[in-house]
């Protein structure tokens, strides 16, 4: 059994992924928590909205699998800019994301970039 990890005060921002599964990744990050923003990576969600959710956020996360390549870029040039961390995620599932937030290095250094 894993401990239970709280991430009080992060701010988490998940960008791409299927539109059904963000009701769960929201409740599942806010039981530990954290605050869950959302941004799906151009689609509906206008790309000039994404540096202002990047700013706001602490870890910025987003699935390989379910993001398009542009947004991928996108994340990463404005994480890499802002000092902000990302994690790029296995899959869109929720296991990925579950396995991020307890995963030691979301809450590390604020200075780890990936």
């Amino acid at each position: 059994m894993q401990p239970e990890v709280c991430l009080k005060g992060i701010r988490l921002l998940y960008v791409g992924g299927r539109p059904r599964q963000m009701a769960p990744m929201r409740t599942a990050a806010e039981r530990l928590g954290a605050a869950f923003l959302h941004h799906d990576g151009g689609i509906e969600n206008h790309a000039s909205l994404l540096p202002g959710l990047v700013r706001q956020s602490d870890v910025i996360l987003f699935p390989v699998d379910y993001i398009s390549h542009e947004a991928a870029l996108a994340v990463k040039t404005l994480c890499r800019q802002g000092g902000k961390r990302y994690i790029p995620l296995r899959s869109a599932g929720i296991t990925s994301l579950l396995a991020a937030l307890h995963a030691p290095a979301l809450i590390g250094s604020s200075d780890m970039v990936a």
